[in-house]
């Protein structure tokens, strides 16, 4: 274990959370903010929910990350708690050793995206994420806070890249050899946040190129379509399947 790496996580962790806890963003279509449920609850103790799919007790061993995954942002609590995530965040908290998605229907409508990424990580070698724990693998959202009533929709680059800077603070700590990033938007921000302030485009077509990857330091950056419905359909299942494979190095 890194003892630096471990405490800098950990720090970052109680930043996030005071932020969203006292600071919450609020605009006329999206609310967002911290994720606990319960009064006096600490529901999130990595620095996103995510990250307890893949990800877990990074502070306490500092694991090499071959893969780092980040998203646009999380859903509202309040419907994961529905689908059955929230019940393992908790069993996690209580130290027993489940995976996010135990119980829960991977072939509902609000879990196709967690389905197709589990899909996708099986062309890089990484097989059924949803039941295995791996440790050179992260998760995480490019926004940290949390979303009210809807799971999508609203979203600017703006906003979404209101936690550029702590975002940047983990990507640092964790020093990932190659960064998935899921969608056009969500690529745009963390190569701005990483690479070029000024970096734009319009067209994921365009960001992805012929796939050589973005460079930040020693990792490898690779924005590929996002793994829901609407992403995939329009990037084209072909295309999407060319985009992940050319990652797996």
């Amino acid at each position: 274990m890194n003892a630096k790496k471990s405490a800098d996580y950990c720090s970052l962790i109680e930043n996030v959370k005071n932020k969203y806890r006292k600071n919450p963003i609020y605009t006329k279509n999206l609310t967002l903010g911290w994720c606990d449920l319960r009064q006096g609850e600490d529901l999130c103790q990595e620095i996103n929910l995510w990250t307890y799919w893949q990800g877990r007790d990074y502070a306490k061993k500092t694991p090499h990350i071959k893969y780092m995954l980040i998203g646009q942002d999380f859903g509202p609590p309040e419907k994961e708690e529905i689908k059955g995530t929230i019940a393992n965040v908790r069993k996690m908290n209580d130290g027993i050793d489940v995976m996010f998605h135990e119980n829960v229907d991977l072939e509902a409508r609000d879990s196709q995206t967690d389905k197709n990424i589990v899909g996708y990580f099986e062309l890089l070698g990484k097989n059924e994420i949803d039941k295995k724990k791996y440790p050179d693998l992260f998760f995480c959202n490019c926004n940290l806070g949390y979303r009210r009533e809807k799971y999508s929709g609203n979203m600017t680059r703006k906003i979404l890249a209101n936690d550029a800077a702590e975002i940047k603070s983990l990507i640092d700590i964790i020093e990932p050899e190659n960064i998935i990033c899921l969608g056009l938007d969500t690529s745009v921000v963390i190569i701005q946040t990483l690479i070029d302030k000024k970096f734009s485009c319009n067209r994921l077509p365009e960001l992805i190129g012929t796939g050589e990857p973005y460079i930040y330091g020693e990792t490898y950056i690779y924005p590929v379509a996002h793994p829901g419905y609407w992403g995939t359909r329009i990037r084209g299942e072909d295309n999407v399947i060319a985009d992940w494979m050319r990652i797996r190095r």
